[in-house]
């Protein structure tokens, strides 16, 4: 099998470091220690071309984590960890050590496009939702309007004027809290249901539950227990769901009607959102977006 430059130049690099002698050790800085009664060689600082022989040989399956722990004379969890960073990156395009601070945004290469295009392959074809994908793939974040960007340059998505327009937005938040509660369901990925409560003022969420359906009944349960370890709200905010409100269609079934009895029962204030317009529950849609982003 041919072997390229780099890898000819790895290779070697790996060779020098099982060498032994004292001008190898002053460069490198090698010292040792004991673990589980066994002499180790611990190097405080990889350069780039050890880290890329090390990915090198555990994506080609040539040895484990442990052996290229014991060759490089660092700790098989940290062999782990790099392998967990660099296992979807080609040897030769791995940076050592990594860019720290903010994500560079605008800068995709080819495997972050192709990311991008497996994503949209698997029927997703909202930006947002690719990137939780992808960074969740390659471990690389991509902001959604450049992926927006090259879902247009492949033709898979159109321009939006309504959205590019600048709009003025007005904070809406309340001085007080329990002054306002939000609520609202959210189906997880496993297919169960979370509803939750969150103060308008302070945004803790003062209550919440997991369920295999989205009933009023549940809602009233974490309602009535969220009253009693942090009080009554003046106001609830809900959207116009039908655990939540009877609208004229649905007002003469049975229980539809029931949590907004209940609020009155309780001296509770119902506010409603406006039709089609999710910004007004904006403080918990985004406190869901939270919970998707980490399952």
């Amino acid at each position: 099998m041919a072997t390229s430059g780099v890898d000819t130049m790895i290779s070697a690099r790996a060779v020098e470091m099982k060498a032994e002698g004292s001008s190898h050790d002053r460069r490198t800085k090698i010292k040792t220690r004991f673990k589980n009664g066994k002499k180790i060689r611990v190097i405080h600082k990889l350069d780039e071309e050890q880290v890329r022989w090390m990915m090198q040989q555990k994506a080609n399956g040539q040895m484990g984590s442990a052996e290229i722990a014991e060759s490089m004379g660092v700790s098989d969890r940290w062999v782990r960890k790099l392998w967990s960073r660099y296992r979807f990156t080609r040897p030769e395009d791995i940076t050592w050590p990594p860019r720290m601070g903010r994500p560079v945004e605008g800068l995709t290469g080819r495997r972050e496009h192709s990311a991008v295009l497996s994503c949209c392959n698997q029927g997703r074809r909202m930006a947002v939702r690719i990137e939780t994908m992808v960074e969740r793939s390659i471990g690389i974040h991509i902001s959604h309007h450049v992926i927006h960007g090259i879902l247009k340059d492949e033709e898979l998505a159109e321009n939006q004027p309504a959205k590019a327009k600048q709009q003025k937005w007005v904070r809406y938040e309340r001085r007080y809290s329990n002054s306002l509660w939000h609520t609202d369901y959210k189906q997880l990925p496993d297919g169960k249901w979370f509803v939750s409560f969150q103060d308008d003022a302070s945004r803790l969420v003062v209550g919440f539950g997991v369920f295999d359906e989205a009933t009023t009944d549940h809602a009233i349960r974490v309602l009535e227990d969220a009253i009693k370890r942090y009080g009554k709200p003046a106001q609830i905010l809900t959207d116009r769901g039908s655990q939540f409100y009877a609208n004229e269609k649905e007002n003469t079934k049975r229980g539809v009607a029931t949590f907004e009895t209940r609020l009155v029962e309780l001296g509770i204030k119902h506010v409603l959102a406006r039709v089609r317009h999710p910004q007004t529950n904006g403080k918990l849609e985004r406190f869901h977006l939270e919970i998707e982003r980490h399952l």
